[in-house]
This record gives C-alpha cells, structure tokens and sequence, in this order.
C-alpha cells in the first residue's frame, strides 16, 4: 500500500544562519525562445527570488537583476535535458526528477548576507549562481550542490590558484568537516541522512581557450607542466557545454559522485585545519603533511599547487605521479649528500624507495630531534 511522503526536509544554518525548508519554493517564469516566442522551459524557483529574464519592455524594472546569456543557457538546458518531450513539472511544490531524485533549482543571489557563500582564508566571498539541491531517498543522501556558468579565461584570474576554483574544489570538504565537527546532523523522517556539499564551474570559456593559457597548465608524472585534458578539467570540477545538452548528466553526476580527486582535497582539508592535530600514516597523508610543513603560501596558493600535482593521471589511471617525483628527488639529496657510494648510501635505493615520502618524512623529523 502506498504510504504518505514525509513533510519536507529542512536544513538551518547554511544561509547566513537563516533557516531554509528546501521545496518550499516558487515558480520560476518563463523562458521564450525569442525566435518564435514560443515557451521554453518552466522550472522550479529561487530560494530568495524568482529568476528573472531581462524584460522586452524599456519601462518594466526587474530585480534584484536578471539573468545573463550563460545562466539562463544552464537553466534551459538542464530542464530540457531532464525533459526532452517539455513535461517539465510546473507547480511550485514540485521538485524535478533526475532519476530516482529530486532536484530543486535555487537562485543564489550575489552579495546578500543570507545568500549562500564561501571564500578561503581572506579572499573575496564566492557566490555561485545556482544551488542544485539533490535528494536520493533510495541511499538517504542530500546533495547540496552549487553550479556557476563562468567565462574562466578572464573570470580566474590565478588559474587553479584562483579563489573561485579553491571554492568549488576545496571549500565544500572544509564546510562537511566543520558541520560535522559541530554534530550538526539532517535528520528527514526520523531518519539520519548523509549531506553533502559539492560545486561545479561550468566554463563558458572555450576548451582551446584555457587550455592555451600557462595558469590552468597541469603536471605529468614526470614533472613538467603539460595543457590539461578534458579528463583532467572534469577532474577539476570544470565543464564544458556541448550543444546536445549531455555537459547536464556531467554536472549532476559531478555533484553527486566524487572524483578520484576529492579524497585528496578532504585530506588536505584536514591537514590545515589548525584546530586539530594530525599525524600521517599512509603515503598520501604523508605527501600532503610535507606540504603543509613546507607551506609558505596563502592557503589558495597552497591548493592551487596541489591541483596541479594530481589532476593529471598517469597512463595506469593514477593520479599524483608529479609529486611523488618531486618526493623521490627530494629523497635522493640524501645520497648525494652522502656521495653516493662507499659508506654512503646507494641512490638507486632511494631513487625505488617504495614508500619516499613516508621515508622523507622519517628523515626530516630525525634529523629535527625531539
């Protein structure tokens, strides 16, 4: 027998410390075609405002702005990506369906205190133009996921340094650590649910574009810095739009699932989090902690120089090969230290050390003492 859904979920303390009730929302309006006038798409609304398109008449006013080329492409593509036959829902209690999911699109409105933003360390606070918030019932996860359609090449400035990319990358596992060292839990039913944060920059800058410029330059397993692949963006948690509209199954799946990247970001997350200490155990933690010993950049330096030590995987699909190099070669100052031969140590030793950096690290405290 069919049984009544719960009431819907809440989650407080993620706007400027506003409580938010997810579906309650209105009706976004709607979006033309300006070659035949014909309606678009219809979608769900915003969480402050509804998304408002640029008005055909000089003496209507719309506010708090309106919607420019690039966002309003990602709200018609996605609705009619998710609905090609344009059965999109309508009414203002309900949610899209991606699957099995439901999905809410929410406006984020820039420089309001109770919208949604981050920043790292002191930079400018990142608003993201979207929040796309996904409900899996099936596995009890809420995603609360961020979307921000960019012209890259001019909007991030420092390449994967910049604040806009640390934000999207970095930030989401430094909000997951900090809600949970404060036991903040959703709760929807009466039962636990997983929440996570996760964003995606959607680039309106060309492929070509990026790639030619020396900031979004990655490193192989050798150490040079080489143009990244598509794989390698995606890796970055940046896309592209294609024309028939699958960049949308991209993004929702970036959201919802992590990358072979997202580990490293919430270790590195943990390991500048000064409020805790940290001792490394694996070789990843250890490569990380050396970086952190090593630190004497502002924390988006910091992730920017890990980003382009692991987006890049190697030919067995591994990523990180570019540090672990960087590591061996540190290692090997040992043995030329130590002339290499006779009462010293052999450096083809070190060069095969099977575990350098957790070797390097032993040394360094060594010789540092107690």
């Amino acid at each position: 027998m069919a049984t009544k859904r719960p009431a819907a979920p809440g989650q407080g303390e993620l706007f400027g410390g506003a409580p938010l009730a997810c579906p309650d929302i209105a009706n976004l309006p709607l979006i033309v075609d300006p070659h035949c006038a014909g309606i678009e798409v219809m979608a769900p609304g915003s969480v402050y405002q509804p998304l408002l398109l640029k008005p055909r008449e000089d003496r209507v006013d719309a506010g708090p702005g309106t919607l420019d080329l690039n966002e309003e492409a990602f709200v018609r593509d996605l609705i009619l990506r998710l609905y090609p036959a344009g059965n999109h829902p309508k009414g203002p209690r309900t949610p899209l369906k991606w699957g099995a999911h439901d999905l809410w699109l929410k406006r984020n409105i820039e420089k309001r205190n109770d919208s949604f933003r981050v920043r790292v360390g002191d930079s400018d606070w990142f608003y993201p133009d979207f929040i796309v918030w996904i409900l899996d019932y099936e596995r009890r996860i809420q995603t609360f996921g961020f979307v921000d359609p960019k012209g890259l090449a001019i909007g991030a400035g420092a390449g994967w340094s910049d604040y806009k990319i640390v934000s999207t990358l970095y930030m989401p596992h430094v909000v997951e650590r900090q809600l949970a060292a404060t036991h903040q839990q959703v709760v929807y039913a009466g039962e636990p649910w997983t929440f996570r944060v996760r964003g995606v920059l959607l680039s309106t800058s060309s492929y070509e574009g990026l790639t030619a410029q020396a900031k979004f330059a990655v490193r192989d397993e050798t150490g040079q810095d080489v143009s990244p692949s598509e794989a390698d963006f995606r890796r970055g948690r940046v896309l592209f739009p294609r024309a028939d509209r699958g960049h949308i199954d991209e993004v929702l799946r970036l959201l919802t699932q992590d990358t072979e990247l997202d580990p490293v970001l919430a270790l590195a997350a943990e390991v500048l989090d000064d409020t805790s200490y940290f001792t490394p155990l694996d070789e990843l933690q250890h490569e990380v902690a050396l970086r952190r010993e090593d630190r004497d950049q502002s924390e988006c330096a910091f992730i920017g120089a890990l980003l382009r030590d692991y987006l890049r995987a190697d030919a067995r699909g591994r990523i990180g090969g570019s540090a672990i190099w960087q590591r061996q070669r540190q290692l090997m100052d040992y043995a030329a230290q130590r002339r290499f031969g006779i009462g010293g140590e052999q450096a083809s030793a070190l060069r095969d050390h099977p575990t350098p950096c957790a070797e390097l690290w032993r040394r360094r405290h060594e010789a540092a003492g107690p």
